[in-house]
């Protein structure tokens, strides 16, 4: 670590950097250097001591510390450019970044300074008197710098704008919740919705840019952890739990390279700073859609109800938390569909069919915890969470037989029950040092999940012939999966304003699919007989492992220029294999990668700024993208895994460029991204001919014959460049717009699967949202959302939109709000898409049954009072040993 403080020194004069070396903690070396010193003679020893004394002399240096918030609410401003100037010439002498908690440190020569902080959005804060550093006072510490947004002068009354929306920083983007009251009383899938850039496909994936290729973390954490599929924890996490959700689109080597299109992590409400005693939350929501849409053979009450509870305990030496939420959630939608199979060319069957399904989540989740603080410098935070579930799915849909005139017309119903326990164990410790911003922390996640479920598809005909075609077919499933997570990370600031951080990361998560299927038809004599379907029958067990070190080093490289640069080394190793099919094909495949980072930005002036950033990603093949069990659904289709399904790599390019004027903030970002060996879900008719193509690891079962099938291949090369913008809008005093506009075009080279050809398809989305804050403390939300149609390589998306609602009155001077939410208010959501080929034509159109109304209330639990510093400085009582001086959240007053 000398070394490496010594290279980056290299502005200091050399007297400086000799000091630097022997002012550093003392290493065992160090200490035998001392005592070896001991037996050095007086005149020595004086000498030593003399030189060190002018050495210090020639190179003293002070420091300032503080912390940046905003003005209106509180939080702590990231990125701002904190400068000191001396008050002799205005030359600059020192700058640096606040940190994620808006924390800062400044060195500079002891001398007399103005002190400046600036920030895109805000007004330049300028501290009110010279600040100055000498013998006398080395130190000072500023307390905390509060930053106005820019005002407007309106008929003689200044106005301050609201916070943003979205935040932009060095490396990702912010999404405020709280401004986005459309989103109350649902869950976290109706948070991300409405975020710029993220949309909720048809399917419940997460797309990011348009890409499904995204990574998403719970608290920084893989959501793996939280034991369940993403859809599942995302409606199981009510909206009132979420503090904000930050997109990045070009993360740095410090976050697991897993997504092509970037990362969104969903930061949860867990605990209060700076209060002590008892605070926190509850809300209770209940809904349900009208029944203007609902078709006579579905309930016409669909409820959804959800209750949360987040309670924090501060004291002085240990902070307790507990959340608690539950409720069901209810999903409802119709949908109608044209499907024409031609397997060889000639027609077998044209149905029309007509479905209705409800998807219903009951959840319940409790987690509870503490963090104690064993000095200013030591800390453990303890967790655990039991979260329950169990999502019943049931669906009925009606088919007519255009081919034979009705003959064969059927009722088809399906239902679903899918109950989840999962167990989630945390260990968080953390250590600060002497210098500021010196951080070591240790994250222990361990989770247990179990799942079993039971399925059934029955279709009864209604022709003379009804015994020949009848089909029932059962599903029995159990699972476990564990799953854990350990993250080493260790933060070094240097005096030259760069920061090195650095650190390991072991992600090791394990399956055991146990998949049974039967399927139940008539015999020659009419009888009903019940079959085990052997070739279905899958045991999957597998690991994947993977390990990483990474390391980041960054700062203010001039006034104007910051860069990030870093390098993540990691290997990984993936296995499985069928316990019922032993002589199918297994997995075992490793990977050794480097995955290089770097991020610049420049700050052209105090409004304008633009950032330049490059990183390499992968896409892991999830465990049930390699599991060979076959996924039978409605309308004869069928899905299964791919055991030799490789990963695909991703060089990402982003450049950005953002303007904050006095009533508009503009983002605007141009990227490009290149992949290889795609990994691209690709569909066809199952026969005895493509089957074959799948022999390693898939039997010929003849029961699926002309079934629409999909499973997973890795395509060639695939291209995506586009362009994005983001505006924030201060329409008036009281009016606020964000609209978000995304543009893109996504190619794939020719590939045997494609016969030879390109394929390319162009995408564009766009959201708007409107804020109108009204007298009495009324505030009203409208927001849109519009998808545009595209093709996707065998598919052709139709476009999607829908208009949401929201009012919300704070009552008990804002210590609780009610909320009502009208989602979709004219009933225009939903999705469709075409498939046509020479073996299939399927034109699909679903539709969520809305408008969906909602009406919640949560109220807030206050602390009895906040520890304060005394205002006198000299009455202060001593530093707390258990809290850390330098995190002060109270803004007060500063000890110049």
């Amino acid at each position: 670590m000398r070394q490496a403080l010594f290279l980056f020194s290299a502005p200091l004069s050399k007297v400086h950097r000799t000091f630097c070396l022997f002012s550093a903690p003392l290493s065992k070396v160090h200490w035998t250097f001392c005592l070896f010193s001991a037996s050095l003679s007086k005149v020595h020893w004086t000498f030593f001591i003399m030189f060190l004394a002018l050495c210090h002399l020639a190179s003293a240096q002070g420091t300032l510390s503080g912390k940046v918030v905003d003005a209106a609410g509180g939080q702590p401003v990231e990125y701002a450019t904190v400068t000191a100037l001396r008050t002799s010439d205005s030359s600059l002498a020192g700058g640096a970044l606040s940190d994620e908690t808006g924390s800062f440190t400044l060195k500079v020569p002891y001398g007399s300074y103005v002190l400046r902080v600036s920030f895109m959005g805000y007004a330049t804060y300028q501290h009110p008197t010279p600040v100055t550093l000498g013998q006398n006072r080395p130190t000072l510490k500023l307390g905390t710098l509060r930053l106005e947004q820019k005002a407007t002068l309106l008929r003689s009354a200044v106005v301050t704008a609201q916070r943003s929306m979205v935040e932009y920083h060095l490396d990702k983007r912010v999404v405020n919740v709280d401004k986005n009251i459309v989103s109350g009383g649902g869950t976290a899938t109706d948070i991300l919705e409405n975020v710029p850039s993220v949309a909720i496909d048809n399917d419940g994936n997460v797309t990011l840019r348009g890409s499904t290729n995204v990574k998403v973390l719970i608290d920084g954490r893989p959501y793996e952890l939280l034991g369940s599929e993403l859809e599942t924890i995302l409606e199981q996490i009510p909206a009132s739990s979420v503090e904000n959700i930050e997109v990045i689109t070009n993360p740095s080597a410090k976050y697991d390279p897993e997504g092509m299109s970037g990362i969104i992590n969903i930061k949860l409400k867990e605990r209060t700073q700076g209060a002590t005693g008892l605070s926190g939350m509850a809300s209770l929501n209940g809904g349900c859609p009208l029944p203007l849409l609902i078709p006579d053979y579905m309930p016409q009450f669909i409820p959804t109800t959800m209750a949360s509870l987040n309670l924090n305990y501060n004291a002085e030496h240990f902070n307790l938390f507990l959340n608690a939420d539950g409720g069901i959630r209810s999903r409802a939608n119709t949908s109608e569909s044209r499907v024409r199979r031609s397997p060889s060319g000639t027609v077998v069957s044209d149905d029309s069919l007509t479905s209705g399904s409800i998807h219903t989540n009951y959840m319940a989740n409790i987690k509870f915890g503490g963090e104690y603080f064993f000095n200013k410098k030591n800390s453990l935070l303890a967790s655990y969470q039991l979260r329950l579930g169990n999502r019943h799915r049931e669906g009925v849909t009606y088919a007519s037989d255009l081919l034979t005139n009705h003959l064969l017309d059927y009722t088809q119903a399906d239902t679903n029950d899918n109950r989840r326990t999962n167990h989630a164990f945390n260990l968080l410790y953390t250590h600060k040092f002497d210098r500021k911003d010196q951080l070591l922390t240790l994250d222990i996640a361990h989770s247990r999940r179990h799942a079993t479920s039971d399925g059934m598809q029955q279709q009864t005909y209604n022709g003379d012939a009804n015994y020949q075609h009848y089909y029932l077919r059962n599903s029995q499933s159990e699972r476990f999966h564990p799953t854990t997570n350990i993250k080493l990370n260790y933060t070094h600031p240097f005096d030259t304003n760069l920061h090195l951080e650095t650190g390991y990361e072991g992600q090791i998560v394990s399956t055991d699919q146990d998949y049974t299927y039967y399927y139940t038809t008539y015999d020659s004599s009419l009888a009903l007989q019940r079959v085990l379907d052997q070739a279905s029958l899958t045991h999957f067990i597998s690991e994947q492992q993977i390990h990483a070190v990474y390391l980041t080093l960054g700062g203010q490289l001039t006034k104007s220029l910051s860069a990030q640069a870093g390098l993540r080394a990691e290997y990984s190793h993936i296995g499985g294999r069928d316990l019922n099919h032993p002589a199918a094909q297994e997995v075992d495949k490793s990977y050794y990668q480097l995955y290089p980072t770097l991020h610049l930005s420049y700050q052209i002036d105090s409004r304008q700024s633009t950032q330049l950033s490059y990183s390499r990603r992968v896409r892991r093949p999830h465990m049930w993208d390699i599991n060979p069990y076959i996924d039978v659904r409605q309308g004869m289709e069928m899905s299964f895994g791919n055991p030799g399904l490789a990963p695909e790599f991703t060089n990402a390019f982003e450049l950005s460029y953002n303007i904050a004027l006095e009533k508009t903030n503009i983002f605007l970002s141009a990227y490009y991204r290149q992949t290889d060996s795609m990994m691209t879900r690709y569909g066809f008719v199952w026969d005895a001919t493509t089957a074959a193509y799948y022999s390693p690891w898939m039997n010929y079962n003849p029961e699926y014959e002309g079934y629409w099938a999909s499973t997973w291949q890795n395509l060639n090369k695939g291209r995506n460049y586009g362009v994005e913008a983001i505006v924030d809008q201060q329409l008036t005093p009281n009016w606020r717009v964000n609209v978000s506009v995304n543009l893109y075009k996504s190619m794939i080279e020719g590939t045997e699967l494609l016969g030879g050809g390109d394929t390319s398809a162009f995408r564009a989305s766009g959201k708007l949202s409107s804020y109108l804050t009204l007298p009495h403390d009324w505030t009203v939300q409208l927001s849109g959302q519009y998808r545009a149609p595209f093709f996707d390589l065998q598919t052709n998306m139709f476009a999607s939109y829908w208009v949401d609602l929201a009012v919300k009155k704070d009552l008990w001077e804002k210590r609780a709000t009610l909320t009502l939410r009208i989602a979709d208010m004219f009933a225009t959501g939903g999705f469709g898409h075409l498939t046509e080929s020479p073996q299939l034509y399927r034109e699909f159109h679903m539709r969520r049954l809305s408008p969906t109304i909602t009406l919640g209330l949560s109220c807030k639990i206050a602390p009895k009072g906040r520890y304060k510093q005394p205002d006198n400085p000299k009455s202060r009582k001593p530093d707390n040993p258990f809290r850390d001086t330098n995190d002060d959240d109270n803004g007060a007053d500063s000890e110049y």
